[in-house]
């Protein structure tokens, strides 16, 4: 059955819940920022589980009045992920936990800072070479003006999923870093679908104004973009809760990317094209 939803008379609103979700992670990057973990910062990581019943704020508070400088979460299995920061005393740290009763030591990493300034220089880079691969493909595929758009919606996606990272406070590390790529790479791949059949139907539905073929084109390539979002975001939720606490951290990243940049093809990206567009052949027009 075709469906016949006119999208682009919803961009103001798109455009809206955009904006808000913008703007929502810009102050939570701003006032709470990163959670960086340890490949970033360096330090130590120790992770224990008492037998006894202890509360976080006796964690926090035992560690904290031995002036230690440190950061602890209690994950979902309830043992304590505690970070020292470099030059932090781990035998301090481990005696004075040892105080509120016994535990298990579950896991214990320590990366010194040259490591932690290698790698988060890596990822930078990562994410650099990345986004300028993706430019030059979208700038060898479509028109400037596409491509262009193209790279705001993918920014816009990005910010959006960081954002999220910053409001919740789960960590940041490599593999995040690794999910943050791939749901940029998934983002483009379905604007490119999209912008495929808008330039396809440009040429063969050449009485059609640019409205009515973006509208014609998402409600075309509608059923792809929600078969193929569905399946994934399924696959991401069920590894969200059911994947143990490392791997909930990294899906946490498609879980909202899949959400964020299946809104973005339908909506940002088409939207961007018809108002830019539109006004670049206004202002030709108005020139001639």
């Amino acid at each position: 059955m075709k469906k016949h939803i006119d999208f682009m008379k919803l961009r103001p609103y798109a455009y809206a819940v955009s904006f808000l979700l913008l703007l929502l992670s810009s102050v939570s990057l701003y006032l709470k920022g990163l959670n960086l973990g340890l490949d970033f910062t360096g330090g130590t990581v120790i992770e224990v589980k008492y037998k006894n019943n202890v509360s976080i704020s006796q964690v926090r508070k035992t560690l904290e009045d031995a002036n230690l400088k440190v950061g602890i979460q209690e994950s979902e299995q309830g043992a304590f992920i505690i970070k020292l920061k470099l030059g932090e005393n781990y035998n301090q740290a481990l005696a004075l936990l040892n105080k509120l009763g016994n535990y298990e030591l579950i896991r214990s990493e320590t990366i010194g800072g040259l490591v932690s300034n290698e790698l988060r220089q890596k990822a930078i880079w990562a994410i650099v070479t990345a986004l300028i691969g993706i430019m030059i493909y979208l700038g060898y595929r479509f028109e400037p003006l596409w491509a262009l758009t193209s790279i705001i919606a993918l920014i816009h996606d990005v910010v959006i999923v960081v954002g999220a990272y910053s409001l919740t406070q789960r960590e940041v590390n490599l593999d995040v870093v690794a999910s943050l790529l791939i749901v940029a790479g998934y983002s483009v791949t379905d604007t490119v679908v999209v912008f495929d059949r808008i330039r396809e139907n440009l040429r063969i539905r050449k009485g059609s104004s640019l409205y009515q073929t973006i509208n014609l084109s998402i409600n075309e390539t509608l059923s792809r973009t929600v078969m193929t979002s569905l399946t994934t975001f399924v696959v991401a939720i069920s590894l969200f809760f059911l994947g143990g606490s490392a791997l909930s951290n990294i899906m946490f990243a498609f879980v909202i990317g899949v959400i964020v940049g299946t809104f973005s093809s339908v909506f940002v990206a088409s939207a961007l094209v018809l108002d830019l567009r539109s006004r670049v052949l206004k202002e030709v027009h108005h020139k001639v």
